[in-house]
């Protein structure tokens, strides 16, 4: 067939629910490679019987670290009440402009750790305004944990990674 009756058929085979030619080995190829990077995380395997939010997780991992649950070989100096000022003093995305991180933060001190309103970032698979909220989080913290605490970088690097995958499009640099 030639011209267009031929450009016709093809169409609609394509329509009709099968692929192009290699579309399949490309979409296995992609897959494959998104599931070697997360499998590539150290210490970390998914659970369906114990499911996780690996925003909690992020709080939670900070909370350890600043007291000193999961130690920090680093001076008594008042890091970890530096960290949350510089935490409840940082920035990220929001609606129409950037805003106080407050909105996701509910407690930061060294008393009490850090506790987050996750459930604004539950929909950061779908709205990407919420994956940028997200990213940013991640980001105010690996900044304020490399100012005031950066012996802890190292013990944050696989809790931030975790969670990392699971925002779209994240360019932190745990």
């Amino acid at each position: 067939k030639f011209g267009a009756q031929a450009d016709h058929s093809e169409a609609s085979h394509y329509q009709n629910g099968s692929h192009p030619p290699g579309a399949m080995a490309q979409r296995f190829a992609l897959v494959a490679a998104f599931v070697a990077s997360a499998g590539a995380i150290e210490g970390w395997t998914y659970d369906p019987e114990h499911p996780t939010e690996p925003f909690d997780d992020v709080a939670a991992r900070v909370t350890s670290m600043i007291h000193n649950h999961v130690p920090v070989d680093r001076r008594n100096d008042n890091w970890q009440g530096n960290f949350c000022s510089c935490m409840e003093n940082g920035h990220i995305s929001s609606w129409y402009q950037y805003a106080s991180a407050m909105y996701l933060i509910d407690t930061c001190n060294p008393t009490q750790g850090l506790v987050m309103r996750t459930g604004h970032l539950q929909d950061r698979h779908a709205e990407p305004l919420q994956g940028m909220m997200a990213c940013d989080t991640l980001k105010l913290v690996t900044y304020c944990l490399s100012h005031h605490a950066q012996e802890a970088l190292p013990k944050w690097k696989n809790t931030c990674s975790n969670a990392r995958y699971t925002v779209p499009a994240c360019n932190v640099d745990c």
